[in-house]
């Protein structure tokens, strides 16, 4: 079994400048977008470096989650059956069926001492 790692904490920080990267292009976004609205501007796009600042924060936030992230987990039946006890798999509360067809079946029948 694998130990597990702690978070790398340069790929917290590469996350985090991610973000911040990212909150800046929004916020450039917004700026712009004011600023075609204030001259009556018509344009179809963004400018070039907002776009690229966007893709670039991207990018850099994929790389710091994988810096972050742990090790892949292995989805085999049986790996996951090795790990629990029989007590844990006999116990299924879901197929418990307290309310069933008995009460209404037998409604109508009298049973004498």
């Amino acid at each position: 079994m694998a130990v597990q790692q702690a978070p790398s904490h340069l790929g917290r920080l590469v996350c985090l400048f991610a973000f911040l990267l990212l909150l800046h292009s929004g916020y450039s976004t917004f700026e712009h977008l004011s600023y075609l609205k204030a001259i009556d501007g018509h344009e179809s796009g963004l400018p070039q470096d907002i776009v690229i600042e966007l893709m670039a924060s991207v990018a850099i936030f994929g790389l710091g989650i994988v810096m972050v992230a742990d090790d892949f987990k292995e989805i085999l039946m049986e790996t996951e059956m090795a790990k629990q006890t029989i007590e844990s798999l006999d116990a299924r509360p879901s197929f418990y069926g307290f309310s069933h067809r008995g009460r209404a079946v037998f409604r109508n029948v009298s049973f004498k001492k």
